[in-house]
């Protein structure tokens, strides 16, 4: 069974090669030039398409920390972090939108939240 799948992972990244280079041998343009022809540099258009909203009972593959003096849980669900009280209660998001955050650290004196 392991084989086939790194058969198979092995396929998919030999098909992408391959069409990355047709792309880039049909493109025309030296792979040094830049393509800037009436484009302005803003950064990525990061504008959502559309929300969707969800109430969660439970969560997996979540990553946690529990603050210093024990009273706080900070977790991470669905790439946006909260905070839940240590005994319960309901979670409060701290962070929301398109960045996918995960891995949320309190700091040794418990003031921040990495």
């Amino acid at each position: 069974m392991f084989a086939k799948f790194f058969v198979h992972r092995a396929l998919l990244l030999l098909t992408g090669l391959f069409l990355l280079t047709a792309h880039s041998q049909n493109s025309g343009k030296d792979s040094t030039e830049k393509d800037t022809a009436g484009k302005k540099e803003e950064g990525l258009p990061l504008e959502p398409s559309r929300k969707i909203s969800f109430q969660a009972q439970q969560g997996i593959w979540i990553s946690l920390d529990v603050s210093p003096d024990g009273q706080t849980i900070a977790f991470d669900l669905m790439g946006d972090i909260y905070t839940i009280p240590a005994n319960g209660g309901t979670a409060t998001a701290l962070t929301r939108g398109l960045p996918y955050e995960v891995h949320p650290r309190f700091s040794p004196d418990g003031k921040s939240l990495l």
